[in-house]
């Protein structure tokens, strides 16, 4: 019994000082640096201490575990990314300041987009002021592409669009051949910093003359590519190929009808073509790789039953039939028929079912809402709009 009890209390203080030892995790313990350091000072960039662990309970009775038994692994604490703290995003900003103080600005800027790069995605800094610096002086396109996002979804494009459209307008005017895709491309980015239709309207003047000189003409420039024709070729399939529609290869090459003969070049606009549709400025425009394209007044739905969201198109009809509810069908060419001379017909959905962009015959209705839902647009434009649209695009309607 004697030898029992001593054996016993023997493994008791063993069991004691492996757990104060060994047997904590080494979260509790700390490592072998802060153990050395002793208690930190908390600063605005550390994480609040964790509570310390509570004493450990020893048991009244010895604790014997089985005979290669193992203890059980501490678990791993979570890692969790931390935002960018606001101390260095103001450091950098103010230095940056510094540097343009003393005149030297490109060591300024290179801070700003080192702030942009680490607080873009975050809404409670406004770096509004600063990006319009960047803008102002980069040339960068795809870093120019950021800074109109930013502007625009942060609702500051206003700020920046007169600075936009000067800048694409002076591209133009200098009448190069090599520049002109420069050009567009940022006058494109100045319609996107637009915020009402005077202002798109403003941006349209200027691109439009240029767009109906190097793109809607027969004259081949760098702004369409240069396709020659191939044995076995047909216009569906080439238009596949490049995200268009063989009515705007036949539109922009000129050609009687859609036979074509090896060796023949055709002039086609390729690229992933967008819808857009703002009701409260009654304005619909396409864009191509998102460059400005067209753009035209519409008609739209009485009593603000045009829906809005993001669509796409699933029918494309030339000459179509009206089927009026309750009537017989009005065919293409009655003036009873409100469909005009084009139908681009939405994909239904449960909450919208035909919905689409089609031709009128009143041309008072543009500019007004009178449809029963639809879009509509004077027989130029919709026909223009028709060629150019294939199957499948986007169309965006915003209030």
């Amino acid at each position: 019994m004697l030898l029992a009890a001593v054996v016993g209390a023997g493994v008791a203080v063993a069991g004691i000082q492996f757990l104060q030892r060994d047997g904590l995790p080494p979260a509790a313990q700390g490592s072998p640096t802060e153990q050395a350091a002793g208690p930190q000072k908390l600063t605005s960039l550390n994480l609040a201490p964790k509570a310390a662990p509570a004493a450990l309970s020893i048991p009244r009775k010895p604790i014997f575990l089985r005979r290669g038994a193992a203890l059980p692994k501490p678990v791993a604490a979570r890692q969790t990314a931390s935002p960018v703290p606001d101390a260095e995003i103001q450091g950098l900003l103010a230095e940056a300041d510094r540097f343009f103080a003393r005149g030297e600005e490109s060591q300024g800027l290179r801070l700003y987009r080192a702030a942009f790069a680490k607080a873009n995605q975050r809404k409670d800094i406004n770096l509004s002021t600063q990006v319009m610096k960047l803008l102002a002086a980069d040339d960068v396109a795809l870093w120019r592409e950021k800074y109109i996002s930013y502007l625009v979804d942060r609702g500051e494009g206003d700020k920046a669009f007169e600075n936009q459209l000067s800048r694409g307008n002076s591209i133009l005017l200098q009448g190069k051949e090599s520049s002109l895709l420069e050009g567009w491309t940022e006058l494109s980015q100045a319609h996107r910093l637009a915020t009402n239709g005077i202002l798109r309207t403003r941006v349209y003047d200027i691109l439009n003359p240029m767009l109906k000189k190097n793109v809607f003409s027969l004259r081949m420039t760098p702004l369409v590519e240069r396709y020659n024709v191939q044995p076995g070729d047909n216009l569906t399939r080439i238009a596949k190929r490049h995200q268009t529609t063989s009515d705007a290869i036949t539109r922009l090459s000129g050609l009687k009808s859609e036979v074509i003969q090896p060796r023949s070049r055709l002039r086609i606009l390729g690229g992933k073509i967008k819808i857009f549709v703002d009701k409260s400025d009654f304005l619909l425009w396409l864009t191509l790789d998102d460059r400005l394209l067209y753009q035209a007044r519409v008609g739209l739905g009485r009593d603000n039953t045009t829906p809005v969201g993001e669509f796409s198109i699933e029918v494309r009809q030339k000459d179509p039939t009206w089927f009026r509810p309750g009537s017989d069908p009005i065919g293409p060419g009655d003036p009873r028929n409100v469909l005009g001379s084009r139908w681009l017909g939405f994909r239904d959905t449960e909450q919208i079912s035909g919905i689409g962009i089609h031709g009128t015959v009143d041309s008072d209705s543009i500019g007004r809402e009178s449809s029963a839902g639809c879009i509509r647009m004077l027989k130029e434009d919709v026909e223009m709009v028709f060629d150019l649209v294939p199957r499948s695009t986007t169309v965006v309607i915003t209030p």
